[in-house]
């Protein structure tokens, strides 16, 4: 048994510039390393990863990964943040892709505007993703999910995946307008939802598995199993007191009467077929 975590994190505080975390944010203003998340991962049947950018605009954040993976295996995939609105995407993609590691993209989109994901710009940018069978990571909040079916309908092929299953509002009990929104984003089949981010949502300091049953169960409802990815979005969730461990437990514990068939689809293949994972 060898699962897939198709949504983890690394940075090194010195290396770049970041934005985020904060000093404020005692937890997770430090390092954290490869090895670190190799360390995390033995206590659980996880073997291989994807990291997802904490960068936007920095292509050497992705380069600094995927250079490491010649000396940690864990590592199978990198998503990258790229500027989509730069006169040089092409070129930046030409060089991305000389390393097989790289399959897409992702923009945080707390730094920008709200309509920042409707602009003209953007969409031409994810068209050249489309084009080039690259792949697209939403990072969304629920207030942001009715700008998203216009944008997937004009990009059929581009294949997206739903970060955090769109950070519901967990710690207040709240479905709606989120359940609604995330259900017509479901009926797109190039969008793929990652199961991840939970407990940052709850009650950090609090939380219990009850309280992410509802969500979890509505977004596989909506997406099937067959398009649902597991996620650590390790170390944020730390955040929340949780050991790795602790979230692919979680994971596992919410879905009692997955068949090991099905398993097998979350927490591998699915995130294997998504991301073109040689594994």
């Amino acid at each position: 048994m060898a699962y897939v975590d198709t949504h983890f994190h690394i940075w090194e505080l010195d290396r770049f510039e970041y934005s985020w975390p904060t000093k404020n944010d005692k937890t997770l203003f430090k390092n954290f390393q490869i090895e670190d998340i190799e360390e995390a991962v033995k206590a659980t049947p996880v073997k291989y990863a994807v990291f997802v950018q904490c960068l936007n605009n920095k292509p050497e954040e992705a380069k600094w990964v995927m250079e490491l993976a010649k000396n940690h295996s864990i590592i199978k995939g990198v998503v990258a943040g790229l500027d989509l609105t730069s006169t040089d995407l092409t070129k930046v993609l030409d060089d991305m892709q000389k390393n097989q590691l790289f399959k897409g993209c992702r923009h945080i989109l707390d730094f920008e505007d709200e309509k920042w994901i409707t602009r003209e710009d953007v969409f031409q940018g994810l068209k050249v993703l489309e084009d080039r069978g690259l792949t697209f990571d939403l990072l969304l909040r629920p207030h942001l999910l009715k700008y998203i079916p216009d944008l997937i309908r004009r990009l059929p092929k581009l294949k997206f995946v739903v970060d955090h299953i769109a950070k519901p509002y967990v710690k207040d009990g709240k479905m709606s307008p989120w359940k609604e929104e995330i259900a017509a984003i479901a009926e797109f089949p190039n969008v793929w939802c990652k199961i991840s981010g939970l407990v940052n949502e709850g009650d950090l300091n609090n939380w219990k598995k009850e309280d992410f049953q509802p969500y979890v169960d509505h977004v596989i409802r909506c997406f099937g199993i067959g398009r649902c990815m597991y996620g650590s979005d390790w170390p944020v969730c730390s955040q929340a007191g949780c050991k790795y461990v602790d979230v692919y437990s979680l994971l596992n514990d919410l879905l009692p009467s997955l068949s090991d068939e099905d398993k097998e689809k979350l927490f591998k293949e699915n995130g294997r077929k998504f991301y073109s994972l040689q594994l």
